[in-house]
């Protein structure tokens, strides 16, 4: 049975979450979403933040208050010792920490700034998604840049991504499924996948508006896609169609949760769990927003113990 064992509500924004070692890392910003409506502004002016919570088994007691230049969106592990964080606008948005948050190596990106990361443990390398459109790897000891690659097209943001064995996939707000090989990196190896070949006379598209791949997940022989435009879609290893349901709500993140099944976070706060067997869903929990517009649910991350989903106005759940 799926069920949520904890929900910590923090004063300010979260988009990312990692617990390494009964510490918990929740990152995001210095706005209050609850009490402070969106500006251009604050998405400018926003500082990045990172509380350091340590599990006690009980509760949770707050140790620290990590600053970064710009809202944090990724934090991800690089080893027993050191996290990657990962920030929004360009200066200073590469940081190496250590377990106590001290900074050990901090770069500005060339690449307007990160929303997602992934770790390749074999070759000490962070795979970021970024703002201008690119996959940018970069060395996890020294954040320099070691390959870079332009999939969507410039001023297009690059969001979601994961990797297996072979390829690395990722999603652009476009709509658009980038294939990169591993093994390939380099343009004329990349298979492209517009997911708007799967709205034909949608409305929508002769306003030149796209569906944003907002999620991605791996299972077994099946890739599921999450859109914008509230639609979960199953294509096989192939990346032949099978299956479109339509969710009703933007998706805005995917993660998996068992071998058959995956959790569904919407862009305003409510998150489903997909039987990918029986092809259901069935809603575990919403956290509705309570100024804005929305309470996306930016960022899930997997471990030993369940899944921590970070609702955007200030929400870290696990999810077991």
């Amino acid at each position: 049975m799926v069920k949520k064992s904890y929900c910590i509500s923090f004063p300010t924004s979260v988009y990312a979450a990692l617990e390494l070692n009964n510490t918990l890392y929740i990152g995001g910003s210095d706005w209050d979403r609850r009490k402070i409506p969106y500006t251009k502004e604050i998405a400018k002016k926003s500082r990045g933040l990172v509380y350091m919570l340590k599990n006690t088994g009980k509760s949770f007691v707050k140790e620290k208050k990590l600053q970064f230049n710009s809202m944090v969106y990724s934090i991800i592990k690089i080893d027993r010792k050191k996290i990657f964080v990962g920030c929004k606008s360009r200066n200073k948005s590469l940081n190496i920490i250590d377990l106590e948050g001290k900074t050990i190596k901090q770069k500005n990106s060339f690449c307007g700034g990160i929303y997602n990361s992934f770790f390749n443990q074999k070759k000490k390398e962070i795979l970021l998604t970024t703002r201008k459109g690119t996959i940018e790897i970069i060395d996890s000891n020294t954040l320099k840049t070691k390959n870079s690659l332009q999939l969507a097209k410039k001023g297009t943001r690059l969001w979601s991504i994961k990797v297996n064995n072979k390829n690395i996939y990722a999603g652009d707000y476009d709509g658009n499924l980038y294939v990169v090989s591993r093994n390939h990196f380099f343009k004329k190896s990349v298979i492209k996948l517009d997911t708007k070949k799967f709205y034909k006379g949608d409305e929508r598209l002769k306003q030149n508006l796209g569906p944003s791949l907002f999620g991605i997940e791996l299972m077994d022989n099946k890739l599921i896609l999450g859109t914008r435009w509230g639609d979960v879609i199953i294509l096989n290893k192939n990346l032949a169609f099978q299956k479109k349901i339509y969710l009703g709500e933007d998706v805005s993140c995917i993660e998996k949760l068992s071998k058959k099944s995956v959790l569904v976070g919407t862009r305003y706060g409510k998150l489903f769990l997909f039987d990918t067997k029986n092809m259901n869903f069935s809603k575990i929990m919403e956290i509705k927003p309570a100024l804005q517009k929305e309470n996306a649910i930016w960022g899930m991350t997997s471990d030993k113990k369940g899944v921590l989903v970070c609702f955007a106005d200030g929400n870290v759940c696990r999810i077991v």
